[in-house]
């Protein structure tokens, strides 16, 4: 009995047909299923197809971010959908609001049934799609909320760009930003941030509606570009400033991607980057400093093009000047940033790369210095490492300067001119090693005029001790004794 019930179940537990399987694991409606699935995955694709291919809204590397946080992180306002939701930025949501009422009360419409509020609204509503695949992530914002905070910031922006021309222009006064130097430098500086941007093409559609000689107020400037009006307000950034007058009007394809990619190209503008033969160079940048280069009878001049266009030309070395001050170091680590998740040349990267193997020590960096290449602020007190830390954690892979170095290399000086600098360099470093000592004096004895009166009091009374000792002495021998 119980052989049968141990057969008995042995049959039960035998593996079922094919058959059997296939009928148990056939669903109804498998058609319907797949035409859904199939819709999800197509509407999946259009996204990705409408996304731009380069430079969209990613987020800074974590490894770039890791090395100097305060660089990537906007100080006042938040742009865009990454920084939004912080508690430290909602001071400054009324702020925005106000500044959009603003934008939104200079209108004046061409019709009487929609007001301008509703025009700029749907008309950012027909690109909230196009925007949401702008953006390299998923943005946790409903429809309207996603469309409410590129309107909110569109108009921002603008308005921002349109007050600071008119108080320049003395034509206008705000209390937020009249004589509060500060707060506008913190308002650029969080401009220029990698992720606290929008896209380009929502500020140039609210901007051609405001532009329009149908809906545009009285006092804005009709003949002014999007793109001037950008170029303007960072204008006084001493990185981009000797580039303003020299940018072109329109990129190649006619747009942007966001502000920092319109800066990039304002970096730029005159340099043709050449890419070396092999894709990783063997060495990135120069094999010599800037003062061994200098002994060695090679020139180093200012060069008056963008800042990244360096040329090398019969044993002289021309190099844009840069301006070294607080806001460099934030957007030079948010072009590089820009450029590491950029399919686009790296062109700031292998600058930043060539100056870093340049300037190896203070002497290289007094060096440039006295010879106008580099001009830094006065809370800025050492450079000498300050393209060497924009290095850390970049990958470099296309270098631009590869041939440039190469011909330095290779160079070949003559030995008059060789002769010649080392001559003026004997002066040259003569001035250098005075002007180090001047300024520590400065520094340790000048730092305010306290300190300079009670240096000029001890000096009086060491020159007064010498002369009395010395006619003290003096009355001791003939005549006067």
């Amino acid at each position: 009995m119980d052989s049968g019930k141990k057969g008995k179940n042995l049959k039960l537990t035998q593996t079922p047909t094919f058959k059997w399987r296939i009928s148990k694991n056939y669903s109804s409606g498998g058609e319907e299923k797949f035409q859904k699935w199939f819709e999800s995955v197509d509407k999946t694709l259009n996204l990705l197809r409408s996304r731009p291919r380069e430079s969209s809204a990613y987020r800074v590397p974590g490894k770039l971010r890791a090395t100097k946080h305060e660089a990537y992180t906007p100080q006042m306002v938040s742009i865009g959908p990454f920084h939004k939701r912080k508690a430290k930025f909602h001071a400054m949501e009324e702020l925005k609001w106000l500044y959009m009422l603003a934008f939104v009360d200079r209108a004046k419409m061409q019709t009487k049934e929609f007001s301008a509020l509703y025009v700029y609204g749907k008309n950012i509503l027909d690109l909230e799609e196009k925007a949401r695949a702008w953006y390299a992530e998923d943005i946790d914002l409903d429809k309207h909320q996603f469309v409410e905070m590129l309107l909110v910031d569109g108009c921002f922006i603008l308005e921002l760009f349109y007050r600071c021309k008119m108080i320049n222009t003395q034509k206008f006064e705000d209390e937020f930003l009249q004589g509060n130097f500060t707060m506008v430098q913190t308002l650029k500086h969080d401009l220029m941030l990698l992720e606290n941007q929008i896209p380009y093409f929502v500020l140039q559609k609210l901007f051609d509606l405001v532009s329009n000689p149908n809906t545009a107020s009285d006092g804005t400037h009709p003949h002014m570009s999007l793109e001037d009006y950008v170029l303007w307000f960072f204008d006084s950034v001493p990185m981009l400033r000797l580039n303003y007058l020299k940018a072109p009007k329109n990129k190649k394809d006619g747009t942007y991607n966001h502000l920092l990619e319109l800066l990039h190209h304002v970096c730029n503008v005159t340099f043709v980057p050449k890419l070396p033969s092999t894709r990783v160079p063997k060495s990135c940048g120069f094999t010599r400093s800037a003062t061994q280069l200098f002994k060695s009878g090679f020139q180093i001049a200012r060069g008056y093009r963008s800042i990244v266009d360096i040329r090398f030309i019969y044993g002289i070395i021309f190099i844009p000047q840069v301006v070294i001050d607080k806001s460099s170091d934030t957007i030079f680590r948010n072009l590089i940033a820009l450029e590491q998740i950029s399919v686009g040349t790296h062109t700031i990267t292998s600058y930043v790369k060539l100056m870093s193997t340049l300037i190896r020590s203070p002497e290289d960096a007094n060096l440039l210095e006295r010879l106008n290449v580099i001009m830094k602020s006065e809370d800025v007190e050492d450079i000498t490492n300050f393209f060497k830390s924009l290095c850390s954690q970049v990958a470099f892979v296309d270098f631009c300067y590869a041939d440039l170095c190469n011909e330095v290399e290779n160079y070949q000086i003559p030995v008059w001119r060789w002769r010649r600098v080392k001559g003026y360099l004997s002066i040259s470093i003569k001035y250098v090693e005075w002007k180090v000592s001047y300024k520590d004096l400065k520094r340790d004895y000048f730092k305010n005029r306290w300190s300079f009166i009670a240096f000029l009091a001890a000096f009086f009374v060491i020159v007064l001790g010498i002369l009395q000792t010395f006619y003290t002495v003096r009355a001791y021998y003939p005549p006067y004794h």
